[in-house]
């Protein structure tokens, strides 16, 4: 039955009009007459209404109208509709044309509703969309400014979500998502708002929290309880969250400005371990500015040519030769000096810029082992780091070919080293673009092997010629016999898979003597040399050739 209001300030309309729909067998109605928007709005509150027919005199809808309002004119129009009009009907229309009116107006303005809520609320969770929690937060920024309550935005992002979604599928990862919502639910108040800004990322709008000290007790129970393990599929997952926290105005005086702050403080909660939560200081202002600066700095390094590739030479322990060189990173900033990878590094990586770093890497690679077979130096390898990231490029198999092809030198000459962690992100990919690789005649070495999480199984099916020992290992092997035992351990174990192991980090002679009694075959460390520039590397390779046998001793 569809309920229509007559808002009509004359008792005498109702009537006929009621006695002309009646006569629409097909379409059953009840009409009620409403003096006024004020009783129209107790007719909706009280049972279902579907839709109003108002006289001229009541065409200023109120903004929280949920019904569809149609014009009842004295006479029929043909002009636009007013502000909150859906429809307009000639009260001497017929009643199938009245009937027809009102069907009308009720599938449009359902469609309009369905496309309002789309444009305002997340369609998995139900919450408020990014655009919404704007909105919201714009009204309730105004709200604390006139009765002078605080107000703060809540930045929450899950950790290692994304691993959900590779390893057990989009259905696992939304079925999540919608934990984390009810959860959210189950900590905050009817009064706060849950909107989700992204994937795995969700604002939450505190207002009238109190003290400062409610507002931290209510972080604490955030993390508290996304901290617990979520389940899906008899499966237990620890996921975590950050926070990051800004207080209006304290934090921002715009809807963006505090936001902003909120992800700014929410990233210094992620460089902490475990779930926690941070709140936003100018302090982080200003190393955000610092940070993007020095980002910047960084992508005209690769135009300016600031970038410089040293090389750390590695010593085969039978044959006493310098056998390889591993080429190193370095950025001469025309401020600061010469600056480690570890300065740079992680910065290129976060935004990128690793994969043109690392193409240019290769490339300076290639051409310095084209400079020492022009200067008839012994035959070496060279080695470079390459990021996770660049093994991901589309361009990447096809891009050293080319240099391989421009450059002329032998491609069994370039290595490329990967760490463990690196591998393990996606075994599968990896080892397909290895693959491509190895076709084209270069080697791989696994660097920092013995920090990661791979098997026997992963590495016995990727194609590694080289396990390299991390530092950490071989520091204690020359005083305690618990390394010297792991040490030796490792090195049986790229025996079995028969692959050459190199020890990093060698700074002593016992150091050396200790891994060249256990049958390591390289070592590579500051008591051979130290990472050198070109020209330094030659002059090196020169002199060792001389004096390999008073450096390192008999084999």
């Amino acid at each position: 039955m569809l309920r229509i209001v007559l808002l009509d300030n004359d008792h005498g309309a109702h009537a006929p009009l009621s006695h002309r729909l009646s006569a629409v067998k097909a379409s059953p109605y009840q009409l009620i007459r409403a003096d006024n928007w004020d009783h129209a709005q107790a007719m909706i509150a009280s049972g279902p209404v579907q839709a109003i027919l108002a006289r001229s005199d009541f065409l200023n809808v109120p903004r929280e109208c949920s019904v569809p309002i149609i014009h009842l004119a004295d006479e029929p129009e043909f002009h636009p509709l007013p502000p909150g009009i859906t429809d307009s009907v000639w009260d001497q229309s017929s009643a199938s044309e009245l009937i027809r009116c009102f069907n009308y107006a009720i599938e449009r303005h359902a469609l309009r509703t369905a496309l309002d809520h789309a444009a305002s609320y997340d369609p998995l969770t139900g919450i408020c969309n990014r655009q919404m929690l704007h909105d919201r937060l714009k009204q309730g920024m105004r709200r604390a400014l006139r009765s002078n309550q605080p107000l703060a935005v809540l930045f929450i992002d899950l950790d290692n979500f994304r691993h959900v979604n590779d390893t057990l599928g989009h259905g696992a990862g939304d079925a999540i998502i919608c934990e984390v919502v009810e959860r959210l639910r189950r900590v905050l108040r009817n009064t706060d708002t849950i909107g989700r800004m992204g994937s795995d990322e969700f604002g939450v709008i505190i207002e009238d929290y109190g003290s400062p000290s409610n507002l931290l007790h209510i972080a604490q129970k955030v993390t508290n309880e996304l901290a617990e393990p979520f389940f899906v599929d008899s499966e237990s997952l620890l996921l975590g969250c950050s926070v990051g926290i800004a207080t209006y105005p304290e934090g921002g005086q715009t809807v963006d400005s505090l936001l902003l702050h909120a992800n700014m403080a929410m990233q210094q909660a992620k460089g902490q371990r475990g779930c926690n939560f941070h709140f936003y200081d100018d302090r982080i202002n200003l190393q955000a500015n610092s940070l993007i600066e020095f980002e910047a700095s960084l992508r005209q390094a690769l135009r300016r040519n600031e970038l410089e590739l040293h090389y750390q030479p590695r010593v085969d322990l039978k044959s006493g030769n310098i056998v390889g060189l591993e080429g190193l990173i370095r950025w001469r900033h025309p401020e600061r000096g010469l600056l480690g990878p570890n300065q740079f590094i992680p910065l290129a990586e976060e935004t990128g810029l690793i994969v043109p770093m690392g193409y240019w890497v290769i490339a300076r690679a290639c051409h310095d082992l084209n400079q020492l077979k022009r200067r008839r130096m012994p035959p070496v390898h060279v080695a470079v780091n390459m990021s996770f990231r660049q093994f991901q490029d589309s361009q990447l198999l096809a891009t050293v070919k080319r240099l391989l092809d421009k450059t002329g030198i032998d491609p069994h000459s370039l290595e490329f080293e990967l760490t463990e962690t690196a591998v393990m992100q996606n075994p599968e990919q990896v080892q397909v673009t290895m693959r491509g690789l190895t076709g084209l005649g270069v080697r791989f070495s696994l660097d920092d092997f013995g920090t990661g999480f791979s098997s026997f199984v992963h590495l016995h099916n990727l194609p590694i010629n080289l396990l390299k020992l991390d530092r950490s290992f071989v520091k204690g092997i020359a005083e305690r016999e618990s390394d010297r035992q792991l040490v030796g351990a490792m090195i049986e174990l790229g025996r079995s898979l028969n692959l050459e192991v190199v020890a990093e980090g060698v700074e002593q002679r016992q150091q050396l003597e200790v891994l060249r009694g256990m049958g390591c075959d390289q070592v590579q460390g500051y008591f051979i040399s130290p990472a050198l520039a070109f020209e330094e590397l030659c002059y090196f390779l020169d002199a060792y050739s001389m004096g390999r046998e008073e450096a390192l001793g008999p084999a």
